[in-house]
């Protein structure tokens, strides 16, 4: 097949794929349902603009249509009523991050104190109270690492506030306030063992000490050669067959598959721990009940060795 490059942009964000016909395709997809569903949903797609290129006769690109075949669907993310109809946000400090998430085009822009009073007042959740005490919540989200301050009124949302806040959203149910409960002395609380049990799977690393190109083996980048990587999903299930089989690591974790995202240079998901999520809730090719140790499943096994290892 011919080479295929698509251009999405829509205000300040842009992205471009460019490869194989079908695989940039199914990429694309791949991307706009998973990796950027937080940054495109609610996107009118009439006011996005695109090109399809593939070489002409002289093998220089020139521009053939419209992508007009390509699925773009709307993502699964829910609206702010079906948030605020659902009461999935379980505090206050809860409800300003989703607040700020969906005044930020999902993440995408900064926001102010405004952004946040507005969006009380949209929903209809304003009180003198919660006015009130909105600066020290905001502080406290700043401090937990969910808001970077760009200068004295502005923020920005961190990729742990991303998350977290695409976690929120994402729930089935609302979450019961949690009620703070007489603490005995010489005990350690049960939610702050919680909170330190969260923070350990919200924030993805390049883990130094890990060698993809170890000279006794062979190292990711040619390895991953011998497939053909049509999604995410697949080069995540290379990605810890690689990792089990010939690195021998016992624990595969979120950090692993990230680092090795890193290495081979490939662009990273903006809801990375979605993208992961997806490919063993969708896919079923992935098996944890943490993120600290990822395994593959029997489909994900036989999809590496039967479906996509290229025939020599």
């Amino acid at each position: 097949m011919g080479n295929l490059r698509i251009k999405l942009k829509y205000k300040s964000f842009e992205i471009e794929l460019e490869g194989d016909k079908e695989t940039v395709q199914s990429e694309f997809k791949d991307i706009k349902e998973n990796g950027l569903g937080n940054i495109v949903m609610g996107v009118d797609m009439s006011e996005t603009t695109y090109l399809v290129e593939q070489p002409n006769d002289n093998g220089l690109p020139k521009q053939i249509a419209q992508a007009e075949n390509i699925d773009f669907t709307d993502s699964n993310i829910p609206s702010l009523k079906d948030v605020l109809m659902k009461q999935l946000p379980s505090s206050e400090r809860e409800w300003i991050l989703v607040y700020a998430y969906y005044g930020t085009e999902f993440g995408n822009k900064p926001f102010t104190g405004k952004t946040i009073l507005e969006a009380y007042e949209s929903t209809k959740r304003k009180t003198a109270s919660r006015h009130a005490n909105m600066s020290q919540n905001i502080k406290a989200l700043f401090n937990k690492g969910y808001f970077s301050a760009l200068n004295d009124e502005e923020f920005i949302l961190t990729n742990d506030g991303k998350h977290q806040a695409n976690e929120i959203i994402t729930r089935t149910h609302s979450t019961p306030v949690k009620q703070n409960k007489p603490k005995t002395k010489g005990t350690k609380s049960k939610d702050s063992n919680n909170k330190k049990s969260k923070s350990s799977t919200s924030k993805f690393e390049v883990l130094k000490n890990l060698n993809l190109r170890p000279s006794d083996k062979i190292s990711l980048t040619d390895y991953i050669k011998d497939f053909e990587i049509k999604s995410n999903g697949d080069r995540i299930i290379v990605i810890v067959n690689y990792l089990k089989e010939i690195l021998k690591i016992d624990k595969v974790t979120i950090d692993h598959l990230y680092t090795a995202f890193f290495v081979l240079k490939c662009r990273i998901p903006a809801s990375f721990y979605q993208v992961v999520t997806n490919t063993k809730g969708r896919s079923n090719w992935i098996d944890f009940d943490k993120v600290d140790n990822i395994k593959l499943s029997a489909q994900g096994l036989n999809r590496v060795r039967l479906d996509i290892a290229k025939k020599k």
